[in-house]
């Protein structure tokens, strides 16, 4: 259902084709077409299908390479779901952009774990570091301006939940937590992160509500552990409970300091089992879908039925 705010604005969604970046384009294309009835989107590729599905949905394409100040040029609201590997120049240049363009709203690129809880000192993932560069940045470019800066963390992504590299083995029956299987943990699915992006941008517009919406913001469309993500495979398959294997996250997390990698999942396992995923105790979900008046949080269990 989407909101009744009579509140309206104009987007621009920064990498709107991407993994995250195409729900957050067709969810304002859809649901909140009255509220921004100019959604711009940029893309490496205009011909692509994804772009060419936005664009028959309304949105205005604009290339990745474009002029920044050209895409930004009269927007209240941008929404960076750009990857943070993006070069070094190109960031300098989107922060001073969106300090020119002066927009009322602007949401980084977070979408994730709250990596300000993180102890991985000299082993941190390089997606983090780039986050907290690129933060530091935008804070420094927008110093002085207008624009609410909106750093909106939703744990993981409830797309990506059923994977080994989590230890969730959905297909063997198999979950292996580091440390206790009932330490729990955030999941927020990817059009349900949409939404809230949506309704913040809304809060942020209207100036009854503007001063309520907080920059760093914590979303979880629900809080489960290994041992719940077990139970709920057991109900919608059908099948016996699996068996819970822990690992000792003392151990991996030694290992992982002594070998880094590239795996951001072997990172997130571990801020799982250390309990940092666990927003239970501070979310802004009835912030932005009181009493879940707006949708309904997209649960485990959903997911696993639209994947069968």
């Amino acid at each position: 259902m989407p909101s009744t705010s009579k509140v309206t604005g104009t987007v621009a969604i920064l990498g709107g084709t991407g993994d995250i970046g195409l729900h957050i384009s067709r969810i304002f294309l859809t649901e909140y077409r009255k509220q921004f009835p100019v959604v711009r989107i940029t893309t490496r590729n205009l011909e692509s299908p994804k772009a060419q599905e936005l664009k028959k949905l309304g949105a205005e394409l604009h290339k990745t390479s474009e002029s920044f100040d050209n895409v930004l040029s009269g927007i209240d609201v941008v929404v960076n779901a750009l990857p943070t590997t993006i070069p070094d120049d190109v960031k300098t240049e989107l922060a001073a952009a969106v300090a020119r363009a002066n927009p009322k709203v602007y949401f980084l690129s977070e979408f994730g774990v709250d990596y300000r809880l993180n102890e991985f000192d000299g082993y941190e993932h390089f997606d983090w570091r780039h986050k907290r560069a690129i933060t530091a940045q935008t804070k420094a470019a927008l110093e002085g301006k207008r624009t609410k800066l909106i750093l909106l963390v939703t744990g993981m992504f409830l797309g990506w939940l059923f994977t080994p590299g989590l230890g969730i083995d959905i297909e063997n029956n198999v979950y292996t937590p580091l440390g206790s299987g009932s330490v729990r943990f955030a999941t927020t699915a990817e059009d349900d992160i949409a939404r809230s992006i949506a309704q913040l941008a809304i809060l942020s517009l209207d100036p009854e509500t503007a001063s309520t919406v907080p920059t760093d913001i914590r979303i979880a469309g629900q809080i489960v552990s290994h041992e719940e993500v077990r139970d709920a495979v057991a109900r919608v398959k059908g099948v016996p409970k699996g068996e819970i294997r822990s690992r000792s996250l003392e151990q991996f997390n030694n290992n992982l300091k002594a070998n880094p990698n590239d795996n951001v999942l072997d990172y997130i396992w571990v801020l799982i089992g250390q309990g940092k995923l666990d927003f239970s105790g501070e979310n802004a979900n009835e912030l932005v879908n009181p009493g879940q008046s707006l949708w309904k949080w997209k649960t485990v269990e959903d997911q696993l039925r639209d994947s069968l």
